[in-house]
C-alpha cells in the first residue's frame, strides 16, 4: 500500500488495492484505523489529508476510473503552459459516474495518442491540451500557452498538426491552427507575457520582427533591431514594479542613448489596452534610422 501510494502522491484506489490481493475486510480495519482517509468515493489518501496539487490531480484521475486522465486547465497547470483555479478537470470515455469537486469531460472518443503520462499523473498530451484550451480562450491567450509549450521543448509540432487534422471540427482548431501558423519560433524566447504579446503586434502591425531578450552593452533587453539601433524593453508590473527596478530601468536607458540606441518602454496596460501610438513611434523610429543609415544620406 505504501509504495503504490508513493507512486501516486500518497492516493490510492479502493480498485487497486482489491487488485493487490488486500480483503474487504483488512481495507475496512484500516479505514476504521485511520490509516485510509477518504478523498471521493473509492479514492483514498494514505494516512493523512495535507494534499498537495498533484496529490488532487492524481485522486480526481483516480476517482474517474481506468482511462481517465487529467485534462484541459489542470493539464495545462500540470505542463506549465498556465495557471489553473477551481475543480480539477478530467477527461474520460463517457459513462460512469461523476463526483463532486471534479469538473469532468467525456467523449466517446479518446486516442491512445492523446495521452500520456506526467508526474506519474495520466495527463492529455500537451498537443491535446493546446486545443482542449485553444476552445475557451481568446487569440493572444492561445498564442501564450502555444509559446510556453514551444519554449518548454516538450511540444511536438508535426503531432500537434496530426492533433488539429483528427480534430478538425473542434471548437479552437481552426484558431489554434492559425496562430500555430502566424506564430514566429523567436517567440519562444519571450520570457514574458507581455514579450509574446509585443511580437504578436509586430507581426499584425507589419513591423519586421526583432531579436528577442539581447545582452546589449551590458545589458539584456527585450526587443533589438540591430541595424537600426532600436531597443523597445516591455515593462510589466511584475518584473518592473519596485523602486529598484524603476531606477535601473532608466539607469539602462540613459546608457543606452548615450551608445547611440532610440530606446522606447511600454506597459502591459500600453500594449494590452491602445499599442497604436507606441507602434507607430517604432515604425516611425524604425524608418527615421533606416533613412539616416542610407547611402544617399551619408
Amino acid at each position: 500500500m505504501r509504495a503504490l501510494a508513493e507512486r501516486q502522491h500518497g492516493v490510492v484506489a479502493h480498485r487497486q488495492l482489491l487488485a493487490l490481493g488486500l480483503g474487504e475486510g483488512t481495507l475496512l480495519r484500516r479505514y476504521e484505523g485511520g490509516l485510509l482517509i477518504p478523498i471521493h468515493r473509492g479514492v483514498y489518501a494514505l494516512g493523512h489529508r495535507r494534499l498537495g496539487r498533484e496529490s488532487r490531480w492524481m485522486a480526481a484521475v483516480l476517482a474517474c476510473g481506468p482511462g481517465a486522465v487529467l485534462s484541459h486547465a489542470s493539464a495545462a497547470h500540470l505542463w506549465g503552459l498556465r495557471g489553473s483555479r477551481g475543480a480539477v478537470e478530467v477527461l474520460r470515455r463517457s459513462g460512469g459516474a461523476r463526483h463532486a469537486g471534479i469538473r469532468l469531460h467525456q467523449t466517446r472518443r479518446l486516442d491512445l495518442a492523446d495521452t500520456t503520462t506526467e508526474k506519474g499523473i495520466p495527463v492529455t498530451s500537451i498537443e491535446r491540451t493546446l486545443l482542449d484550451m485553444a476552445g475557451r480562450l481568446d487569440a493572444k491567450q492561445v498564442e501564450r500557452v502555444l509559446v510556453a509549450a514551444d519554449r518548454s521543448k516538450r511540444l511536438r509540432w508535426p503531432e500537434l498538426g496530426r492533433v488539429l487534422q483528427r480534430r478538425r471540427g473542434r471548437k479552437g482548431a481552426g484558431l489554434l491552427r492559425r496562430i500555430a501558423i502566424e506564430v514566429d519560433p523567436r517567440a519562444a524566447e519571450a520570457l514574458s507575457p507581455s514579450e509574446v504579446d509585443f511580437l504578436a503586434l509586430c507581426r499584425h502591425a507589419g513591423i519586421p520582427i526583432p531579436m528577442v531578450n539581447v545582452l546589449l552593452e551590458g545589458h539584456l533587453v527585450d526587443f533589438l533591431w540591430p541595424r537600426e539601433r532600436v531597443v523597445v524593453e516591455t515593462d510589466s508590473w511584475g518584473f518592473h514594479g519596485d523602486r529598484p527596478s524603476f531606477e535601473n530601468d532608466h539607469e539602462v536607458t540613459v546608457e543606452l542613448v548615450a551608445a547611440g540606441f532610440d530606446v522606447h518602454r511600454a506597459t502591459y496596460r500600453m500594449l494590452s489596452g491602445n499599442p497604436g501610438p507606441f507602434l507607430a513611434n517604432v515604425r516611425r523610429a524604425l524608418r527615421q534610422r533606416t533613412a539616416s543609415s542610407s547611402p544617399s544620406r551619408r
